[in-house]
């Protein structure tokens, strides 16, 4: 194999050493002449580097989104038991004896199981519109049966269809039903600022949305007054029947 064939494999194995390094380093202390334990300033050290690696391979696999925080720590946790299940898979099957043997391929596996599910993590989130996101979709009239293509903030999904907010241009500045949401990059066409409509959320089929890839994430400040106004509305009126024509 070449050098730059080796490349891939030495990266995989390198983010594997940091993922497991809490396990790898004390048994490498351990096999030395006399045997030696981390400090507890190095274990603490040691889990750091695992758990900000495991949360930078969870983040780069999703779309950047508000209210994400409780779900990249729940995927950090999962990557961190699930690397820690396949290093003693791997170290059962290979025994003790050999330790560069064991540490090599406990390394590798434990790179490649991050890199599954980091690929796992993305695929999941293509095409389907979530919480916090901004898209572009036919959105129905509350009025009539009639649908018109808007961008909208998706604030929910459920099954078969999504619930979201519409986003108007016209400025509806002082009006308790509307709140003022900053162009984040998000409508490069116009530029403009908009609205974002605060009442009860409209349901939206997915073959409704118009685009594989959202627009972007809704601001941050905008997303945190709608869940505000979200929680006070009634829970028997938070998806109300729209009708498809």
């Amino acid at each position: 194999m070449s050098v730059w064939g080796c490349l891939p494999v030495l990266a995989v194995g390198f983010l594997g050493t940091l993922l497991v390094c809490p396990v790898t380093v004390p048994d490498l202390m351990a096999a030395q002449t006399p045997p030696q334990q981390p400090s507890p300033g190095e274990s603490a050290l040691l889990a750091a580097v695992s758990v900000l690696t495991a949360l930078a391979v969870v983040w780069s696999a999703g779309r950047r989104r508000p209210g994400r925080g409780p779900a990249l720590f729940l995927l950090t946790v999962l990557l961190l038991l699930m690397c820690a299940a396949v290093t003693l898979w791997v170290r059962g099957r290979v025994g003790t004896d050999g330790w560069t043997l064991g540490a090599t391929l406990e390394s590798l596996a434990a790179g490649v199981t991050a890199l599954l599910l980091r690929a796992a993590l993305r695929r999941g989130e293509r095409g389907r519109p979530l919480a916090g996101e901004v898209w572009l979709a036919m959105v129905p009239f509350r009025e009539d049966d009639r649908r018109a293509r808007h961008y909208c903030v998706v604030v929910a999904r459920r099954r078969g269809y999504a619930e979201v907010l519409q986003i108007t241009s016209q400025n509806k500045e002082g009006r308790r039903d509307h709140v003022w949401m900053p162009n984040a990059g998000w409508d490069p066409t116009s530029g403009k600022e908009h609205w974002v409509e605060t009442g009860v959320p409209r349901r939206v089929p997915y073959e409704d949305f118009l685009k594989a890839r959202p627009q972007g994430p809704c601001p941050g400040t905008t997303w945190r007054v709608l869940r505000v106004r979200r929680r006070g509305l009634p829970a028997r009126r938070r998806t109300p029947a729209v009708g498809r024509r």
